[in-house]
């Protein structure tokens, strides 16, 4: 039962890392779509701006496209930095994890080795040890 448990445990950690990955990379291509979006606004108004005989308001319509350009770049970089910062912790959080896991492997197999140390130096001390090895040096 336990094995079914962490299998499923390791699918939702499949499945919400891979869901993670789409976000970054749909948020990853947003930004570069809006680059494209202002090279062709700059284009267009640099194309209306020649052509077009109230300069003045060309120029306040470009300022305004700006300004809600930056502010939606500046939106999309907080947002890729904010799942970025996320997948970094989550990260440290696991290394973290099997760090502790590792510690506690020691702990254990230091122990054992100096539960069986202790054994066989009061084994020896009975004299028990070296007969037992004498017995397999010499047959």
């Amino acid at each position: 039962m336990g094995t079914m448990t962490a299998s499923r445990e390791a699918s939702n950690y499949d499945e919400i890392s891979m869901q993670q990955s789409l976000l970054f990379s749909d948020s990853l291509k947003d930004l570069k779509n809006l680059r494209t979006q202002l090279y062709s606004a700059a284009e267009y108004f640099e194309l209306s701006y020649t052509n077009d005989d109230q300069k003045q308001i060309v120029v306040e319509t470009l300022k305004d496209y700006a300004i809600k350009a930056l502010v939606n770049t500046v939106d999309h970089l907080g947002s890729v930095t904010y799942k970025v910062n996320d997948l970094l912790d989550e990260k440290v959080d696991e290394v973290s994890g099997t760090e502790l896991r590792v510690s506690c492997i020691e702990q254990r197999v230091s122990r054992y080795y100096c539960d069986h140390m202790v054994l066989l130096f009061k084994l020896d001390g009975l004299g028990i040890v070296s007969r037992s090895l004498g017995n397999i040096a010499s047959p």
